[in-house]
């Protein structure tokens, strides 16, 4: 369980960054909007919308983050500010932003309903130890899920719970599913890239962060 001295001042913390990763770059997910009109309907609204020609571009660009780790974070950033972003990009940008005000223990994170592909990412924050292509259930308030794409702030147990009622159509869940995160170790934040991108990206700073 987590032995933050202020679980309280953690929340917040959790909070502000979410909040933070969701509204810094104004952006389209393709994956929301199919989720809310369906994947033809999806196709339609971008492929005949010449407005939307510039923004199917950085989309296209997309494809090039996972071949390029190290720049991953400026790509991800380049991405926002073009208008494009999904789960992914937005949970790697929470994290970005935990740990340049002074977060070390906030990860990037893939949830599985089983052991095939993800089905979602975001970024959480646990005092227990975490290992590489390990998946933790984090039952109660082991972790703080920080959820961008769904705008969540909670605790894990929480969380995972929300995903399974409330949000179970989004991910086409089960009630009774069991429901894993496991931490993305593909591109580590290095103390020098945090003070690199901190330098390049000031607007990442949060004011009241560290408020006491």
């Amino acid at each position: 369980m987590i032995t933050f001295k202020s679980r309280n001042e953690m929340v917040r913390k959790a909070d502000m960054i979410t909040r933070k990763a969701h509204s810094q770059y104004p952006h389209v997910s393709v994956s929301r909007i199919d989720v809310m009109l369906g994947n033809n309907k999806t196709k339609h609204f971008f492929w005949d919308n010449m407005a939307f020609k510039y923004s199917l571009k950085c989309a296209s660009e997309r494809l090039k983050i996972d071949m390029d780790e190290k720049n991953l974070y400026t790509l991800i950033i380049e991405s926002l500010k073009h208008g494009i972003g999904n789960c992914g990009e937005e949970t790697n940008l929470a994290e970005l932003i935990g740990k340049i005000n002074g977060l070390k223990n906030i990860y990037s994170g893939k949830i599985y309903a089983g052991k095939k592909f993800p089905i979602h990412e975001a970024a959480f924050i646990t005092d227990r130890e975490i290992q590489p292509s390990k998946k933790y259930s984090f039952k109660a308030k082991d972790a703080i899920i920080i959820d961008p794409w769904l705008g969540i702030t909670e605790y894990a147990g929480e969380y995972f719970k929300k995903l399974r009622t409330q949000f179970k159509g989004t991910f086409n869940l089960r009630s009774n599913s069991k429901l894993k995160i496991e931490a993305d170790f593909t591109s580590r934040l290095t103390p020098y890239k945090i003070k690199k991108l901190k330098k390049e990206h000031p607007e990442l700073i949060i004011k009241d962060f560290k408020k006491k």
